[in-house]
């Protein structure tokens, strides 16, 4: 008798363990958040650059009205710029190779919740 209150109670464990692991792989990919740029309203073309400054580095390519790229879901402080209004701040567009990129925040719109297309 108690070999098999065991092996009934061993049954119970393994089973909660699977429902909590379950939970737990469920639950953990929605919490996720992704973040795009697309240019802002009235910008036609925002130029991705090599550095957050537009004094150094170079322009490796250019993001046109309706495309997206995948970014960091936040600006950084970097060099500043005129266009767009002017400010200093930037977003990271993750590149290939762990080259980085980067777009003026103010000439670009982020939306969450979008891979890049």
């Amino acid at each position: 008798m108690t070999t098999v209150k065991r092996r009934a109670g061993a049954a119970t464990a393994v089973a909660v363990m699977a429902m909590t692991a379950s939970v737990f792989i469920i639950a953990e990919p929605a919490s996720a958040v992704t973040c795009s740029v697309t240019p802002a309203p009235g910008v036609s073309a925002v130029s991705i650059r090599s550095q957050k400054s537009t004094s150094t580095g170079y322009v490796t390519g250019t993001l046109y009205a309706g495309q997206y790229l995948p970014s960091l879901c936040q600006s950084e402080s970097g060099g500043y710029y005129n266009s767009c209004g002017g400010s200093s701040y930037w977003i990271y567009i993750p590149g290939e190779l762990n080259f980085p990129r980067w777009v003026a925040a103010a000439c670009v719109r982020l939306v969450k919740d979008r891979v890049g297309t």
